[in-house]
Parts: structure tokens; C-alpha cells; sequence
């Protein structure tokens, strides 16, 4: 991190809100549902499941579950020692309610149950025939779609003995362990790829879908990056042409949540910065595909029509359900990536001399304008070829000079491990970056 680099504490503190906002509702949901499943194992060891007492609980458990998936795109629930992970999340508990969290999990393994899985929403009936597997008067395990006669529709059970030899063989093969992380990394870029197209899709259609169930894959992101950096950024080199779009806010993402890391955010304050960029040029969607690709110069109506992309971006934030300072966060954001950081003061032959900041721009704003440009310089564009990562940084630090943050373009060029001022020739800084 540069020496000289500070951040604003207040800011600071604002940045993780979105992304401490969503996970504290998600463990209150998380913890809910637990408390939920408690009362319910507990109480079928007394009651037949149809009794009347079970009416309320089980309306309860449903609407908490449907919150979640609603929220997360599904429910994956699984028992992992003494612990519950949902979605790959740890859910904490307080004190109070560590003994009941030990007796569900003795609960659960006694009936070889590891966990749950949804994808879509949960009936009380469902629900129903799953607390019947731990009725006192059922003495056989259920499979994964639940008892015989007593099946499970949306819901799927995972064998607690196979998640345990499952950890067990893990836990002998560590180098696998590694293998199979870059696996899993390339499996995260393939679902944000999919995730993307069909939400851009629906831009265009005029009806965005929600755009909070892409947290989970920015929180894997996160994750991930702590221990597989370079690979992490070698995934950014994958583009395709005819998916610009979409492979470029992907990549910007996983640049950002890089970079970040590097300036000394917290994983909370990665989350909403890599959310942010994934649909940071969301609005750029609707223009025509003939004003994408066009050679040449824009005209007055084309730069209008260019300029107004942010601003459906902006729309599509503000058309999602709810407002807090989070979603505002997430709107000013995506708006200021496309401000000019300062004006270039320039001397008597054109040579930037200095630059004047024009206003005080947002941290992420900034992160997200060095990664933007920096991944549409290296992306090859039906109006010209890819610039390489030296001449792209090139570029970045001269005639685009005034666009950026010099300090964070510093730090950048140090992430990218790439010193392109001892690279060019004098005569090579005078590329031009007319049509980017």
C-alpha cells in the first residue's frame, strides 16, 4: 500500500455498509431459522407432527426460509462440527443459544442428516415431512428426498455420513485442496459470467431482475482472492468480444476486489466495492449494438446517448426494492466512476504539468474508474485491436493522466507488478487513445 495513501476515516466507515447491512439481516434470518428448527425437532419428540401445535411454527419457518431465498437465490444449510454454515456463511450464535445449536446438531446426525437444500420456495407440508423424520415414533433415516410416503418436493437432504468422509478425505489431501480451490474460483467466474448475461437481458428488456443474489458470488470472490491472488488475476484475461460487456464488468469486479484488498479494505468493504462494479456499466446495455462497435468519431446525439448510460444504471439501483444509504452509496458510486478525477494543466507542447482535483470523489468511484479503463484498454474492440498491459498502463498514466487518482493509479500499476514508465520509449507515450 502506498506510503502516503490515507483514507478518509468517515468514508471508510460508510463503504462496508451495504455489505454489513445485508449480512447482519442474513444472520438474524439465519438465526431465526435455527431457533425455528430447535422448537420444532424438539417438539416432535412429544406431538405427532399434525398436531395443531405445529400450525404457527411451521407457517414461521416457512416465510423465514422463503425470506432467505428470496434474498440469496437458495438455502444451503449444513452442520459442520459444532457449527451452522448457510450459503457458506458461519451463522453465530449467542450464548444462550450455543446448547440448543449442540442439541439440534446431536438432533440432525442422529438421523444421518448433514444439512438442507433449496433452491425454491418451501411449503409448510414440505416442511411438515421433514420435522417427520424426527418424530419418536420414526426409527429409520430418510434418503435425500425424505421418508418414504413423506417425500420431499423442493427440498433436498445431504447424508451426514457422506459430508463427514466427504471433510474427512479433505482434510488427507491438502494439495488437492489447492486444485480444487482454482476449480471451484473458475466455477465463481462461470456463474458471475451466467448471472450477468441474464441480468443485462433483462435490462434490455425494460424489467431488471434483482441484483442482490450476485452477493453470495462477490463474497466467494472475496474469499477466494485471500489465497489465490494470481490466479485470481489471471482469470481476468478471459474476454470475449462478442460478450464485451459482460466479461468486462466481471473482470472489473475481480480487479477491484484485488486492488482494494492492497489499500487495506475489510472483506465487508470488498463485498460492496466488487458488487458495486459488477454492474457498474449495466446501463451501457441498452445502447444500440451499431453505437458500440462504431469506428470513428461519436456524434453530438451518439455522446448524449453515451453520456446517458450511467444514469440507467442508476435507475436500475433505485427500481430494486427499498431504499437506505447503502443503496445510495451504491447510486453515487456508480455515477461518479465516470467523473474526471481533476483538470490537466499542460504546458506549451500538450504535456500534462500537473492536474487540479475537480471534487471529492468517492474511494470506490476511484477504484472503479483505474479498473474500468484499465480493463477497456486491454480488451480487444471491433474499432481496434487490445492494447498490451504496459501500454495500456502507459496511456493511463499520460494522456488519460487527469482521469484518475495518481496515488491509487500508483498503487495499481504496483498490483498489476508492471512499471510501464521504464518500459515505452518517449516516442511510444504518444499513443493516442481516440475511440476508447
Amino acid at each position: 500500500m502506498a506510503d502516503n495513501l490515507k483514507i478518509n476515516q468517515t468514508q471508510d466507515e460508510n463503504l462496508g455498509e451495504y455489505g454489513r447491512e445485508h449480512n447482519e439481516k442474513l444472520q438474524n434470518l439465519s438465526r431465526s431459522m435455527l431457533a425455528g428448527l430447535y422448537m420444532l425437532v424438539r417438539s416432535v419428540k412429544m406431538y405427532d407432527p399434525e398436531n395443531a401445535v405445529f400450525e404457527k411454527p411451521l407457517h414461521q419457518l416457512q416465510d423465514i426460509i422463503n425470506q432467505i431465498i428470496g434474498k440469496e437465490g437458495r438455502l444451503e444449510l449444513t452442520g459442520v462440527k459444532d457449527s451452522f454454515y448457510l450459503n457458506g456463511m458461519l451463522v453465530k450464535v449467542d450464548l444462550n443459544s450455543i446448547e440448543n445449536q449442540r442439541y439440534l446438531l446431536s438432533e440432525l446426525r442422529a438421523k444421518d442428516v448433514g444439512g438442507i437444500t433449496l433452491t425454491k420456495p418451501v411449503t409448510t407440508q414440505e416442511l411438515k415431512n421433514f420435522v417427520w423424520i424426527f418424530s419418536k415414533e420414526q426409527s429409520s433415516t430418510a434418503e435425500e428426498d425424505g421418508l418414504q410416503g413423506r417425500k420431499l418436493l423442493n427440498m433436498r437432504v445431504a447424508k451426514f455420513s457422506k459430508l463427514k468422509e466427504k471433510l474427512n478425505k479433505d482434510m488427507d489431501t491438502p494439495g488437492d485442496q489447492k486444485v480444487d480451490r482454482k476449480k471451484y474460483a473458475m466455477t465463481v467466474y462461470a456463474r458471475a459470467v451466467f448471472f450477468l448475461q441474464k441480468y443485462l437481458e433483462s435490462v434490455r428488456a425494460g424489467k431488471p431482475i434483482g441484483s442482490s443474489r450476485a452477493l453470495r458470488l462477490v463474497q466467494d470472490f472475496v474469499d477466494i482472492s485471500y489465497d489465490q491472488r494470481t490466479h485470481f488475476l489471471g482469470m481476468t484475461t478471459q474476454k470475449r468480444e462478442e460478450d464485451y460487456l459482460v466479461y468486462h464488468q466481471v473482470n472489473v469486479a475481480l480487479m477491484c476486489i484485488v486492488f482494494g484488498a492492497e489499500l487495506g479494505l475489510t472483506k465487508p468493504q470488498l463485498r460492496d466495492l466488487g458488487y458495486i462494479a459488477l454492474f457498474h456499466d449495466a446501463g451501457m446495455t441498452t445502447l444500440p449494438e451499431e453505437l458500440s462497435t462504431k469506428r470513428g468519431a461519436l456524434t453530438a446525439d451518439e455522446k448524449t446517448a453515451v453520456a446517458r448510460a450511467p444514469l440507467i444504471s442508476v435507475r436500475n439501483i433505485l427500481m430494486e426494492k427499498g431504499f437506505s444509504r447503502s443503496t445510495l452509496l451504491r447510486v453515487v458510486t456508480t455515477f461518479e466512476h465516470k467523473t474526471d478525477y481533476g483538470t490537466a494543466v499542460r504546458d506549451a507542447r500538450g504535456n500534462i504539468q500537473m492536474i487540479i482535483p475537480k471534487t471529492n470523489l468517492g474511494v470506490y468511484a476511484k477504484i472503479i474508474a483505474i479498473c474500468d479503463a484499465y480493463d477497456a484498454l486491454t480488451s480487444r474492440r471491433p474499432y481496434r485491436d487490445a492494447y498490451g498491459p504496459e501500454v495500456a498502463l502507459m496511456l493511463m498514466w499520460t494522456e488519460m493522466r487527469q482521469k484518475f487518482d495518481p496515488e491509487l493509479l500508483a498503487v495499481f500499476m504496483r498490483v498489476m507488478a508492471i512499471q510501464p514508465i521504464k518500459v515505452l520509449s518517449r516516442r511510444q507515450q504518444q499513443l493516442s487513445v481516440s475511440g476508447l
